[in-house]
């Protein structure tokens, strides 16, 4: 089942990318997550956003990753990010780790489903997720 192990699915309109993560959010997913961030910045997003709606878990590289793109976007100066509708297991585990206020967090509607494009992720990218890992 993919929804339990996890996927991450991307969609990219104008200057704005949205990453939409189902079931699980594990480190494996990082790279592929960063490596698509930084190449779309690089050539004029301005937005980056994670919807969370249909998460169930993040693992702390994950979490990690997420933190690592919120500084990456506060540095371009008319940047911003933020977490989409967040499921009550994302924010409950944001509370825990004392997040809730890092974290813009915005109630959005869901995408149409044909809009996402699957972003391949593994740990075949070893030195990407060596970098990734906190």
């Amino acid at each position: 089942m993919a929804a339990q192990q996890g996927s991450v699915r991307v969609y990219q309109h104008d200057q704005a990318v949205t990453f939409q993560v189902e079931g699980q959010a594990a480190m494996h997913h990082s790279p592929a997550v960063r490596r698509y961030a930084e190449q779309s910045l690089t050539v004029g997003t301005t937005a980056l956003s994670v919807d969370l709606r249909r998460c169930i878990h993040m693992d702390s590289t994950f979490l990690g990753t997420l933190l690592f793109l919120k500084r990456l976007v506060e540095r371009c100066e008319e940047g911003t990010f933020a977490l989409i509708s967040p499921s009550l297991q994302c924010r409950q585990l944001l509370r825990e780790m004392g997040l809730e206020k890092i974290f813009a967090v915005v109630d959005g509607e869901e995408l149409a489903p044909d809009v996402w494009t699957e972003l391949e992720s593994g740990p075949g990218d070893l030195p990407a997720f060596k970098r990734n890992v906190v």
